[in-house]
């Protein structure tokens, strides 16, 4: 067994989890009180860039972007014989990712290769990765409009 462990930048670890046993780890300072919470506590980002935990309709904690690590697991089973109408595939992501960008109303052209094309694929990074400039980018944008 082997834990990853800071510093993490803008990475992705990728791994076969299945029949390993895994969970998120602590960030931060190890001496930190943690705040009082449970499952149902949910986290949203507010106005000044930060990031706070509520539940119940209260403020448990609330922690700078430069503190937040969100991980994501997702599991996806690959292979033609296992197609079912959910599964992401690179068509139905297009989809998404275009209906999206419209809506945003970002100017873009259609790839011809997703996959390769680095216009496209910085584009993504721009408009995705970092989701406190995004907002704060769409904030600007509906006041310039107004």
């Amino acid at each position: 067994m082997r834990s990853e462990q800071p510093p993490f930048g803008n990475v992705a670890l990728c791994a076969d989890t299945d029949r390993i046993y895994h969970r998120i780890g602590r960030i931060g300072d190890p001496d930190a009180a943690l705040p009082h919470m449970s499952a149902a506590a949910q986290i949203q980002p507010d106005d000044d860039c930060n990031w706070s935990i509520l539940e119940n309709g209260e403020v448990r904690a609330t922690y700078s972007s430069h503190a937040i690590r969100f991980s994501i697991l997702w599991k996806a089973v690959i292979g033609d014989s296992q197609l079912k109408v959910g599964n992401l595939t690179l068509d139905r992501i297009m989809a998404i990712f275009t209906a999206d960008l419209r809506r945003r109303r970002v100017d873009f052209r259609m790839p011809c290769d997703p996959l390769t094309d680095t216009t496209w694929i910085l584009m993504l990074q721009r408009i995705y990765a970092d989701p406190i400039a995004t907002r704060a980018d769409a904030s600007s944008l509906a006041t310039n409009r107004s």
